[in-house]
């Protein structure tokens, strides 16, 4: 008789650890199923992005194409990028700065603005046109395509879309309140404007949209 408890336990004991291994390997094998799902979500936006641009790179190298074969080689002038750097309520710009680049195979100019208030508050804006030089633009806009972003304690930042047509990069440093904003134009123009002592980026997208950013674009 004791022999038959003996076994009846045993035979117990060993069910309840088939079941507990049972309910272990189903877990694992959730987990496993779970973490195999995320990666492949994961490869599968990486891959998204990663067509996104190229087909913003082959969109923006085949304007350029057009550009060149209408005889449009040159960037504008310094002067003339001068002239679209905006007036800002409240703030007074220096004497601006620019510079024409041209070489073989490469024409690139920009313009540069700096601002400030009464209360010594400072605004650089920055206009540069790579008429000639896509691969110094497609190397300054390539990630905006991609969606990324970046928090960490002392920044944040991430692509922004202004409009259909317009991408760019926002970026605001906690600690020294440094704002800015980048924007793409036309595949041709790189727009630029940072800010001091600012709670976030939304004055410097105003500002970047007071400029005339759709006759930059029609050019």
């Amino acid at each position: 008789m004791k022999n038959i408890f003996k076994c009846i336990a045993i035979l117990a004991i060993g069910s309840v650890l088939i079941a507990c291994e049972s309910a272990e390997e189903k877990k694992q094998k959730e987990e496993t199923k779970a973490a195999i799902k995320n990666l492949g979500g994961a490869l599968g936006s990486l891959i998204k992005a990663g067509k996104d641009l190229e087909n913003t790179a082959k969109k923006s190298e085949d304007k350029m194409k057009e550009r060149r074969a209408k005889g449009d080689t040159m960037a504008l002038p310094y002067a003339e990028l001068q002239k679209y750097l905006p007036v800002i309520d409240g703030y007074t710009m220096s004497e601006p700065d620019g510079s024409s680049i041209n070489m073989t195979g490469m024409s690139y100019s920009n313009a540069e603005g700096r601002y400030k208030n009464s209360n010594g508050k400072k605004i650089k804006v920055t206009i540069i046109d790579y008429n000639q030089a896509f691969a110094l633009y497609s190397t300054a806009t390539a990630m905006w395509a991609m969606g990324l972003s970046v928090d960490t304690p002392t920044e944040k930042a991430c692509a922004y879309k202004m409009d259909d047509k317009t991408m760019g990069w926002e970026s605001y440093k906690k600690k020294s309140k440094q704002a800015a904003v980048t924007l793409g134009i036309g595949d041709r123009f790189w727009i630029n404007v940072e800010a001091q002592d600012q709670e976030n980026t939304d004055f410097v997208k105003e500002v970047a949209k007071s400029i005339d950013l759709s006759k930059l674009s029609a050019i």
